[in-house]
């Protein structure tokens, strides 16, 4: 009994809260030896605008956390409730919060939904599609950004991406990333599961990856098991989710526009600028994404002043970025750790292990 509720927590292991925290404010530490300026933080009017600002973004987060729970329950096949999906939602950003690269917490989240009375199939292709439209979000509108605004939205003052800049290296690099392993599963999900399967039972036997052998075959299992869920649903499915994919992550990227506009002097209210400040914002996130740390922790913070070192002055920058990661990351690692207890308590009860 005692050892079934130890494997359970063991999932969610006190350091992997702690270390986010700790990189946290080392990188804290940092930027304030390094960036702060008492200048730039007296000059901060914190007046109704910069308060408003503050409350704007909270509610922005808070609808997304709503949209983002309509969608899980449409996944789900309604097997959740709404209610269900809220609780569930920061269960799985717990997950990605405490997760080395952005999706990392797909892994946690196909267990925690396997509890849930979900059919492990159904749990299966939950997550591996959630990955598959996440990522053709970024892979559609990232284009289309740098289309229509230019090579602005990877870094101030780039005027072209043929610039040789390491930024821009780092932009196409990681976008190709996500392009390959999304593609991955689109292919094994939509067109030839089949051929995905054999491809990792293939690399499974290699001597190399010999330690991944057990995870690439049942990755290949997976697959295969997702695409016969996928199979029956029809066009109106995958536009739903989508527009509740679309609606989440521009609400995410919006705070950072509203936390600026509320803290600058400058005129910001243009659409252009709006638009840059949106499109850098996303930059930043896939940028992040691949980084070794829970969460990003550490780098999203530290590139965060240059990000946007057009529109604020540095010192300024670190007041924002703290504010900035308060409502978007570190609400929810500490929501999670009074939430998931609870969980797993009733699930534990629910299944009489105590």
């Amino acid at each position: 009994m005692e050892k079934q509720k130890t494997d359970i927590l063991h999932k969610i292991h006190i350091s992997k809260v702690i270390w986010p925290i700790l990189i946290g404010l080392v990188v804290l530490v940092y930027m304030i030896y390094k960036q702060f300026n008492w200048d730039d933080f007296n000059n901060i009017n914190w007046n109704n605008q910069v308060f408003t600002g503050i409350l704007v973004a909270l509610f922005f987060y808070f609808i997304r956390h709503l949209v983002i729970a309509k969608r899980l329950k449409l996944l789900s096949g309604n097997k959740f409730s709404f209610l269900k999906s809220i609780e569930l939602i920061f269960i799985w950003e717990f997950s990605s919060a405490i997760s080395p690269t952005a999706f990392g917490g797909s892994a946690v989240a196909l267990y925690f939904l396997s509890q849930e009375k979900l059919k492990t199939s159904k749990a299966i292709t939950l997550v591996l599609y959630t990955v598959v439209i996440d990522s053709a979000f970024f892979l559609v509108t990232l284009p289309i950004l740098l289309f229509f605004l230019g090579p602005v939205i990877i870094r101030p003052d780039l005027s072209s991406i043929w610039q040789g800049d390491q930024h821009v290296l780092f932009f196409f690099l990681t976008y190709l990333a996500m392009f390959a392993y999304s593609g991955f599963f689109f292919y094994g999900l939509f067109l030839h599961p089949e051929k995905i399967k054999s491809t990792l039972i293939w690399l499974s036997k290699r001597k190399i990856l010999k330690k991944f052998k057990s995870g690439l075959a049942t990755t290949g299992e997976n697959v295969v098991i997702a695409s016969k869920e996928l199979a029956g649903k029809n066009i109106y499915f995958h536009l739903e989710a989508f527009l509740y994919t679309a609606v989440g992550w521009i609400l995410r990227f919006a705070v950072v526009n509203v936390l600026l506009t509320a803290f600058t002097s400058k005129d910001l209210f243009d659409w252009l600028n709006q638009l840059i400040i949106y499109a850098r914002s996303q930059n930043m996130y896939v940028e992040t994404s691949f980084t070794p740390t829970p969460g990003s922790t550490g780098f999203a913070e530290y590139l965060f002043a240059g990000f946007y070192k057009d529109y604020i002055p540095e010192g300024l920058a670190m007041v924002i970025a703290i504010i900035w990661r308060l409502i978007t990351y570190y609400f929810y690692l500490f929501a999670g750790i009074i939430i998931v207890p609870n969980w797993i308590n009733k699930l534990l009860r629910r299944k009489h292990i105590i």
